[in-house]
């Protein structure tokens, strides 16, 4: 991940690559998490960048913040399966999708509100038409995948965890009592959902399970932000598995909704092709999606998001530049060395 300090600044050094018609400052740095001798300060700032400043990351802890407290919060009556409020959980998904996946795809895709700008790759209509997308065009492949698939089984999960709750099996704590826990754990979730989305994205990459499960999500070359959510419904069941935190972390509603929030919708954002949302130029919105661009291009590298560094410590991770590149290209002619 890059750290947003502005229009175009990180951590690390500028770089440039021809490969791309926008990139963020190059190569990509770690999250400061990781460094040593430790740097607090640049971890501060790190948090800032992504919590307090606009981004998908702080939009999606708003929207959990004003469910779990106020719309739709947690309640004993939800200890019992029951067609009413399940239905409710299921539509505010479905309804919450198709405003940030097809806003997105609108502003970006349809009207190019904000033209070129912070779009890593030029338009390529070839890459999104074809016999391989359902009805031939991916915006439809994605949308049903999507809307079929991802919004039943995210909902399924985020069923099972409020029924969890209200039962009491997951331990339950309050800010009053718990204040310190109750903040660091939405940094510290972000961080658990890194690890877990490389060890199943990776273990997605084995032959079988690529062929059988991932090839649906990686049928998009030139992802859109309706890309995000389109797999195959095992991929869904493993990538919001994440749920299954809350049966050892103890936590409020509001925790489990902001890691829902962040993987429901913040996948369409990741996925956009954009790495921010701008007005006149300027960058409104990060999403931050960089990183997982170069996983859609190159394939064999950034299977984490880079906040769990993983892909540094196993030797697959992709930094943006042109070396980088050869790097994967030379290990792919003698994958022995891999």
């Amino acid at each position: 991940m890059t750290v947003k300090t502005g229009d175009t600044g990180t951590f690390g050094a500028s770089a440039s690559s021809s490969t791309w018609s926008w990139h963020p400052h190059l190569p990509l740095s770690g999250v400061p998490y990781w460094d040593w001798p430790p740097r607090p300060l640049a971890v501060v700032k790190w948090l800032v960048a992504y919590f307090v400043r606009p981004t998908d990351r702080l939009l999606c802890l708003l929207f959990a913040l004003v469910i779990g407290f106020w719309l739709q919060p947690v309640t004993e009556a939800q200890a019992v399966l029951s067609a009413d409020w399940m239905l409710r959980v299921f539509l505010r998904n479905a309804l919450a999708l198709a405003i940030v996946a097809g806003g997105l795809h609108l502003w970006f895709h349809t009207f190019r509100c904000q033209g070129s700008d912070f779009e890593f790759d030029s338009p390529d209509p070839g890459r999104r038409r074809g016999s391989r997308f359902f009805l031939g065009h991916q915006t439809w492949d994605n949308i049903f995948w999507t809307m079929v698939y991802a919004a039943p089984v995210a909902t399924a999960w985020e069923v099972l965890a409020r029924v969890m709750y209200a039962r009491g099996v997951f331990v339950q704590i309050d800010f009053a009592a718990h204040p310190v826990w109750f903040v660091l754990l939405f940094p510290l979730l972000t961080l658990c959902q890194s690890a877990h989305f490389f060890v199943i994205h990776r273990a997605l990459h084995w032959k079988p399970l690529y062929r059988w499960v991932h090839a649906v999500h990686h049928r998009n070359i030139s992802p859109t932000s309706w890309s995000g959510l389109s797999m195959h419904p095992v991929e869904h069941l493993l990538y919001f598995s994440t749920m299954a935190f809350f049966f050892v972390l103890p936590s409020h509603p509001v925790h489990m909704l902001f890691l829902f929030f962040f993987q429901l919708l913040a996948a369409p954002s990741g996925h956009s092709g954009f790495e921010a949302v701008s007005i006149a130029g300027r960058r409104v919105l990060s999403l931050d999606a960089f990183f997982h661009h170069l996983h859609h291009r190159y394939f064999e590298c950034n299977y984490g998001s880079g906040e769990f560094p993983l892909d540094r410590w196993l030797g697959v991770r992709h930094d943006g530049t042109d070396e980088a590149t050869g790097t994967l290209r030379a290990r792919r002619r003698t994958p022995h060395q891999a």
